[in-house]
């Protein structure tokens, strides 16, 4: 064999592997951003989760809403402080549903750790949202935080364990790229 063809075939060789070397770097960094992006959405989304009034608003919603207000107005004909903690609480998780509908946010990372509060605050607010619906002459489910309803069928819909399955896959795949190094 001429030296040439061996020359050749070792450079073909060495650009194929760089080549499959910088695909795959690339495919891991484009991971590691959306990723990234992820991280500073929900920290700046829990930002507000750490408030003490958005706590009380929450506890208002899930005990107090149905008890002291009839649905039958609506959102619109709750009194000011009622109105004011369904739009900050339930508008606040409606900002996590339109983020994950647009991908900009790991919808199952999202559900996963608010999972409880999701549910709680629907359930509350359902009969306040649906009749709102009918008052707008939304017809057919309606749009009206029709977001918010699915990510709260979404949560629902996880196994109460998801939670602690997600941690133990965590740390299943730590531990496994701890002992590939």
């Amino acid at each position: 064999m001429d030296s040439s063809v061996i020359f050749n075939v070792v450079t073909t060789g060495i650009a194929v592997v760089a080549v499959v070397t910088s695909v795959v770097f690339s495919a891991r960094q484009a991971r590691i951003a959306q990723h990234a992006n992820h991280i500073s959405v929900m920290v700046d989304l829990l930002q507000e989760f750490r408030s003490v009034d958005f706590h009380e608003q929450h506890d208002y919603l899930c005990t107090r809403l149905g008890a002291e207000h009839d649905p039958e107005g609506g959102v619109r004909g709750l009194p000011a402080e009622a109105k004011a903690a369904f739009y900050n609480v339930v508008y606040y998780y409606q900002s996590f549903a339109n983020l994950a509908v647009f991908e900009l946010l790991d919808e199952t990372l999202m559900v996963t750790v608010l999972r409880t509060r999701i549910v709680s605050v629907w359930q509350a607010v359902r009969p306040f949202v649906e009749r709102e619906r009918e008052l707008r002459g939304e017809t057919g489910g309606g749009s009206y935080m029709s977001i918010f309803e699915e990510l709260a069928r979404l949560a629902a819909a996880l196994p109460p364990g998801h939670v602690h399955d997600a941690m133990a896959q965590t740390r299943r795949q730590a531990a496994r790229s701890r002992l590939l190094r």
